[in-house]
């Protein structure tokens, strides 16, 4: 009789246990989309001569493409704040989005050229057939990362400031007649907010 009762509150338990781990999942996938909507901005610290001490700068829209700004060489373009969001494709990417303008206010997707590797911004027409994703961070959360690498340089235009490529297969400077530069772009979270405290594991 009482392994009979001990059974059937062991059945019993079962759909509670079962509606426990799925609410620790659902918050674990909750806790996830919180860290990825949080913004961020974006810096990148390089010599821009190979001479001066390296200096950070920070990243700009401009003329549909993001500048380093660096105190050397300054853009003035529109500040990058953006974010992670899913991409609407059937890769099911982690895209990265940002608002370009503050009046109408406007988000972009940022993507990298296919054929130069150049950052982009632009709507989701204008990213079809380019490099859309995915987007994530190192281990550590601290460097953005695309297609799960780092290999991003800062390339120098006819204006002498400096744009931003993917340099995917790493032959940027056999590409482009250009002074090229490895960098790493910074993930600085707005509002003080680390993402590792926001886990859920």
């Amino acid at each position: 009789m009482a392994l009979s009762t001990l059974g059937l509150l062991t059945i019993g338990a079962i759909p509670t246990v079962i509606g426990v781990a799925e609410a620790i999942d659902a918050q674990k996938k909750q806790n996830q989309q919180a860290k990825e909507r949080i913004k961020f901005k974006l810096t990148a610290n390089f010599s821009h001569d190979d001479v001066a001490l390296p200096q950070d700068a920070s990243v700009v829209f401009k003329n549909k493409k993001l500048y380093l700004n660096h105190p050397a060489c300054p853009v003035e373009g529109y500040p990058f704040n953006g974010f992670y969001f899913g991409y609407p494709g059937p890769e099911n990417h982690q895209g990265l989005v940002a608002p370009i303008a503050d009046d109408p206010p406007m988000l972009n997707w940022i993507y990298a050229d296919k054929d130069t590797g150049l950052l982009r911004h632009g709507s989701r027409s204008e990213t079809v057939g380019h490099i859309v994703g995915p987007w994530s961070w190192t281990e550590d959360e601290e460097w953005l990362t695309l297609e799960n690498g780092q290999n991003f340089v800062a390339v120098e235009n006819d204006e002498g400031s400096w744009n931003i490529h993917y340099d995917k297969e790493g032959n940027l400077d056999e590409i482009l007649d250009r002074d090229i530069v490895d960098i790493n772009l910074h993930r600085e979270l707005q509002l003080g907010v680390s993402s590792r405290y926001t886990r859920g594991d």
